[in-house]
């Protein structure tokens, strides 16, 4: 899991971009750190929470389709 308070953005996107095939300009580099950084920034409390392994994920909303 990431810790949010040591987890260096610029540095994951850094070494990670070569790694999947991607060649960012600097300035692309610290955009997408920038956003990874605000994602880990609102997805760390919901981390912190243990969830079961029997726990089933809620069903997708489709407006088109009722449910019984």
């Amino acid at each position: 899991m990431i810790d949010a308070k040591t987890f260096d953005p610029a540095a994951y996107v850094a070494a990670m971009a070569p790694a999947v095939g991607l060649t960012l300009p600097p300035e692309r580099q610290a955009r997408v750190a920038a956003a990874l950084a605000l994602v880990v920034k609102i997805g760390a409390p919901a981390l912190e929470h243990a969830v079961a392994e029997d726990v089933e994920p809620a069903p997708v909303f489709d407006p088109g389709v009722s449910r019984p």
